[in-house]
């Protein structure tokens, strides 16, 4: 789990010893709190107000970008406007008596040799833009306290984060194979022995926080902890927290074809509910009623329980899409509404061979590895969900699909989770299609895809790669 806790960090990193800039100096302020006088301790402070205005009174979970450090996005209740003030972190550091890089003024939970917080400063850097494709246009709200402050007081957190950084560096300098190095093991070996102790103590203060739930590096691990602070609900408040646990969970069962951990007994831990996205869909209006009429008609002859997730997930794009044209985010809460009752449904489904139901499951779960997890661009896959799914493409009966839903099928599974080593049997079929299709550009390509379901921000750049390349 080490390597969840990563996506949220933001820092700055400053080299020698010359005196920070402005902006530097701000971004340090914002994430830790400073005393005025050196070697003394203050009380936490509260922010000043921040005053934000809303799209309309039916949007609050659609908001302008925030206007001030990237991690004090606001989100609030359905009003015009929103008055919100947002406390400091309760953390008191030390300053250290000689104020030299930028860096030099944060105390750490442990005592770290030069330059160890450095790998971990390099991945926060790229983790974002790698892992959530949609950070444009998502709020994180409270990023700085959930994520950034326990490196200052939680040494099993810290040290879980320098070995994550430093095994993913590692894994990515040896093309890929996972292996524990020797600047990585004493970080591992001392997280375990710190989670041990906690564990074992009486303090479920400490053992059931939000920065031990970080640490740990076990799904079965994450699942007993989850059960103990009574299911994924006590989680809500840290809504990018549970978005990392459920995002681990989804990625093990589609890599290796196990059952998800979560969410698997209905009567015991019942699948939550499908966000109410209606007051947003209003705001896309009249842009969005052509697709959303496409997508009425499209699942008109399928299961219900299908047609349901794939009109969340459509209206869930629309929604995005409109925000990224917009310059506005949407809160980190739909996100997580929208991926756990989509995807953990479809995971459950099962429909006949060659059926078309059964395509739309495996385009739709195809279609949410890039939206919601993005292991692909880590270098990591799903070998199990891609064999099956290229089963699936294999034998579908082509009275079954038309030639447009074969081409969108293909041109999601070539960004999501085929490889190189499919073209062979990828490029003839999708160039068949595209020719029955009689698409002869890429504009031709984005109407038709845009027609079942896309988000441009996420699959334009790729898929018109994908395009182009089987074309030429």
């Amino acid at each position: 789990m080490g390597s969840r806790g990563l996506i949220g960090l933001h820092f700055v990193v400053s080299d020698g010893l010359e005196k920070p800039n402005p902006e530097l100096r701000k971004l340090i302020r914002s994430h830790v709190m400073l005393g005025k006088n050196q070697g003394k301790k203050l009380p936490p402070r509260k922010r000043k107000t921040k005053v934000v205005e809303k799209l309309s009174s039916s949007s609050s979970d659609l908001s302008p970008p925030p206007v001030s450090h990237p991690d004090e996005g606001l989100t609030g209740s359905a009003t015009s406007s929103i008055t919100a003030t947002h406390p400091e972190p309760v953390l008191s550091l030390t300053i250290p008596r000689k104020l030299g890089s930028g860096m030099s003024t944060i105390s750490f939970a442990d005592a770290l040799e030069p330059g160890t917080i450095e790998v971990v400063l390099q991945l926060s850097s790229i983790a974002k833009q790698m892992l959530f494709p949609l950070e444009r246009c998502m709020f994180f709200d409270r990023r700085a306290e959930n994520w950034i402050a326990p490196l200052a007081v939680d040494p099993a957190y810290l040290h879980a984060m320098i070995f994550t950084a430093q095994f993913y560096f590692d894994a990515l300098q040896s093309g890929g194979s996972a292996y524990i190095s020797r600047r990585s093991m004493p970080h591992f070996l001392t997280t375990l022995k710190l989670l041990r102790e906690r564990i074992a103590n009486d303090d479920d203060q400490a053992k059931l926080s939000d920065s031990t739930v970080a640490a740990i590096m076990g799904l079965i691990g994450l699942y007993k902890i989850v059960c103990l602070r009574e299911g994924v609900i006590s989680f809500r408040k840290n809504a990018k927290l549970l978005v990392e646990i459920l995002r681990c969970d989804i990625g093990i069962a589609l890599h290796g074809g196990s059952k998800p951990i979560f969410f698997n007994n209905p009567s015991r831990d019942p699948f939550l509910p499908y966000p109410d996205l209606a007051s947003l869909i209003e705001l896309t209006k009249p842009r969005t009623t052509d697709s959303r009429q496409d997508s009425a008609t499209f699942v008109e002859d399928i299961d219900h329980e299908l047609a349901q997730a794939w009109t969340i997930m459509s209206d869930f794009c629309s929604v995005i899409n409109f925000a990224v044209d917009s310059e506005l985010r949407i809160s980190t809460e739909i996100f997580l509404d929208t991926m756990t009752s989509v995807v953990y449904r479809l995971l459950y489904m099962h429909f006949e061979t060659g059926s078309k139901d059964e395509a739309i499951r495996f385009g739709l779960i195809a279609f949410l590895c890039s939206v919601f997890l993005q292991w692909k661009h880590l270098g990591m896959s799903y070998p199990h969900f891609t064999s099956t799914f290229i089963s699936c493409l294999v034998g579908i009966v082509s009275e079954r699909v038309s030639s447009e839903f074969m081409v969108w099928l293909l041109m999601v599974g070539s960004v999501s989770v085929f490889d190189k080593s499919d073209d062979g049997w990828l490029k003839p079929l999708l160039r068949v299609n595209i020719s029955l299709c009689e698409i002869d550009d890429w504009s031709e390509m984005q109407e038709l895809v845009r027609g079942f379901m896309w988000i441009g921000l996420v699959y334009d750049k790729p898929g018109k790669m994908v395009f182009e390349s089987t074309i030429t």
